[in-house]
């Protein structure tokens, strides 16, 4: 046990929530960029203490505009950074970290099995879908968040097993009502052509200002924090739905104006394999 004064001092919100109930809490996260590692931050702010973190990648300077870490870090691996700051912020945390993409990683999928939350913060739609479906598989809550193209806004997903659908049922649910937020349905701005097919920029990527990011990343966070409050009697008001679409600002065809968030309550598609995992898990 560490020292009393080194400890984290949570009194100035334990009227709102009380991070003790966090206490054995196990999150894994899944991407620590300019998304998921202001995530990370503010979730172990208000006292997630016990982590698995996971990517493989290293701090660049190109980084730098984006992501909350300093100069000091670069060439690190961005997971030994992130528990460096966890452990300075909280001494008591338990940090794992696994410089290691998902994808092919041997520890992933128990990482997720011992988890009571997945965070998937990664910028690849193949990413976001393998994450659901090892939760799926494994029944554990998870939420994964994505900027659009330029930062113009993004979407918060999450996943309760009995609860909610899951990723895949929400990309049926899209197909179904016509609801295409892909980067290719967005368009590509006269810019972005120039970029791109006029100088043959291939590596061209039209990402989001820090606080375009962080805007997302920020809506991610009290949506874990709902889903891990879901039996507790604080006084902080759970959310209702489990997908938002949120704009940074407007955008032609898609947002009518700054701040606009539109939300509802995804529940299972019949044709998902998430409902048959449950069946079985009933069987």
């Amino acid at each position: 046990m560490k020292e009393q004064n080194s400890l984290l001092d949570f009194d100035r919100i334990t009227y709102l929530l009380n991070p003790e109930q966090f206490a054995d809490k196990r999150i894994t996260i899944v991407g620590l960029g300019s998304g998921g590692t202001p995530a990370c931050d503010h979730l172990v702010m208000n006292g997630i203490r016990i982590w698995e973190l996971y990517d493989p990648d290293t701090l660049g300077t190109e980084n730098l505009v984006k992501h909350p870490r300093m100069r000091k870090d670069l060439g690190k691996l961005k997971v030994d950074i992130q528990k460096e700051w966890i452990e300075d912020r909280n001494p008591n945390a338990e940090v794992e970290a696994f410089a290691e993409d998902v994808m092919n990683s041997t520890k992933f999928i128990e990482s997720v099995r011992r988890s009571d939350l997945v965070l998937s913060c990664s910028d690849k739609k193949s990413v976001r879908e393998f994450v659901s479906d090892q939760c799926v598989v494994a029944r554990i809550p998870f939420v994964t968040a994505s900027v659009f193209r330029t930062g113009i806004g993004g979407e918060v997903f999450g996943y309760i097993p009995d609860q909610t659908g899951c990723y895949r049922c929400l990309q049926l649910y899209s197909e179904l009502n016509h609801i295409n937020l892909s980067d290719d349905a967005l368009g590509l701005t006269g810019e972005e052509q120039h970029r791109i097919y006029g100088v043959e920029e291939r590596k061209f990527r039209a990402s989001g200002l820090s606080i375009d990011i962080q805007m997302i990343a920020l809506i991610q966070v009290r949506m874990a924090l709902s889903i891990l409050l879901q039996e507790s009697t604080v006084l902080m008001p759970r959310l209702k739905s489990n997908w938002i679409v949120y704009a940074n600002r407007p955008a032609k065809g898609i947002f009518r104006s700054h701040f606009e968030a539109k939300q509802m309550l995804l529940k299972p598609q019949k044709v998902c394999n998430c409902t048959e995992q449950s069946h079985l898990q009933e069987s």
